[in-house]
C-alpha cells in the first residue's frame, strides 16, 4: 500500500513539475521573444548592444529558442568587445545552454548540450579581460578539467582568435 501511495505521490509530482516548467518557459519566452524584431533592426545596424540582446532572446533551449542564432548573434557583440556577450559565449561553450529553472530543461540540457572547453576557455579569457569578474570562477573550473591538448588549442586560439569558429554549428561541425 506504501507503494502505492508513493508511487501516486511521485507522478503527482513530476506531472506539476513538467506543468509549471512548460509556464515557466512559456513566460520567457513571451518576455525574450517581445523585442527581437525591434532588436533586429537595431543589431543589423551593428550596434553591439543589441546584438548581445537579441543573443539572449535566441538563447538557448525550448519553442522558439535557438544556439545557432544566439552564438550567431553574440558572436558578433563579442567580436565588438562586447564583455556580457563573450561571457555568455563562455557559458554556452562550457554547456550550460539553459537558463530557466524548469526541471525539464536542466535533464535535457546535461543530455543535449555540448561541450568545448577550449572556446569557454577563450571567451571566459576574454570577458576576464575586459572586466567581467564572474569570468574568473568559470575560469578556475575549467582549468581544473581540461585536458592538455585542449588548453594548447584555447592557447592558440586565444593569441589568434582569427583561427577559433564562433558560431555553434561551426564549433561542433562534426556532431
Amino acid at each position: 500500500m506504501k507503494s502505492i501511495v508513493g508511487l501516486i505521490v511521485i507522478s503527482c509530482v513530476l506531472v506539476t513539475t513538467g506543468c509549471v516548467g512548460i509556464a515557466i518557459n512559456g513566460s520567457t519566452m513571451a518576455l525574450k521573444s517581445l523585442p527581437r524584431a525591434e532588436l533586429e533592426a537595431i543589431a543589423e545596424t551593428g550596434d553591439a548592444d543589441a546584438q548581445y540582446e537579441l543573443g539572449l532572446s535566441h538563447c538557448c533551449m525550448g519553442v522558439g529558442f535557438s544556439t545557432q542564432t544566439a552564438t550567431e548573434w553574440l558572436c558578433k557583440a563579442a567580436a565588438q568587445n562586447q564583455v556580457d556577450a563573450m561571457y555568455e559565449l563562455g557559458r554556452i561553450y562550457l554547456g550550460e545552454i539553459s537558463r530557466t529553472p524548469a526541471p525539464f530543461q536542466k535533464v535535457a540540457q546535461a543530455a543535449m548540450a555540448q561541450e568545448s572547453l577550449p572556446h569557454a576557455y577563450v571567451w571566459f579569457n576574454k570577458a576576464l579581460e575586459f572586466g567581467h569578474a564572474g569570468s574568473r570562477d568559470k575560469l578556475d573550473s575549467i582549468v581544473q578539467d581540461i585536458d592538455p591538448e585542449e588548453l594548447e588549442a584555447a592557447n592558440t586560439y586565444f593569441e589568434n582568435d582569427s583561427e577559433m569558429a564562433c558560431i555553434y554549428d561551426e564549433v561542433f561541425t562534426s556532431a
